[in-house]
């Protein structure tokens, strides 16, 4: 439900442009239809399976472990990363995100700004959000 089919897409342009480039997605509640899914527009987009990455419920440790080894962290937009991204900034991670009109779409920002986080690039389109993710990659 966090994940949008126009988000989806930007993330999708975002890996034609950076070829090297891997999506991790943290699938918690989701079911197996949803990877499926997301897989399969994937592929429509020419995009290879081997560059999604699919993970479910981690230990705390392990859960800021993933996110220490990501090179950026990009944001959902409808319903932010909450802990997610706390985990990810504090970590180093820079972060990508679109702030919403509803609280639950103005975490990251939040988090970022009330902790004085200058690693997040808050972002006022979807096409910005794309451009400014390509260039921190």
């Amino acid at each position: 439900f966090k994940i949008s089919a126009e988000l989806f897409a930007v993330w999708m342009r975002i890996l034609s442009r950076v070829p090297k480039s891997q999506l991790w997605i943290v699938a918690l509640n989701e079911g197996a239809s949803a990877e499926t899914s997301l897989r399969a527009v994937a592929a429509e987009a020419g995009i290879a399976q081997t560059r999604l990455f699919f993970t479910g419920a981690a230990a705390l440790d392990q859960h800021v472990g993933y996110k220490s080894a990501a090179d950026l962290l990009l944001d959902t937009t409808g319903y932010n990363g909450h802990s997610t991204s706390a985990d990810a900034l504090f970590a180093g991670v820079p972060l990508v995100t679109l702030p919403g009109t509803r609280m639950a779409a103005r975490v990251a920002a939040s988090i970022a700004a009330g902790a004085g986080i200058h690693r997040a690039a808050v972002t006022r389109t979807l096409r910005e959000y794309e451009e400014v993710a390509v260039r921190l990659a």
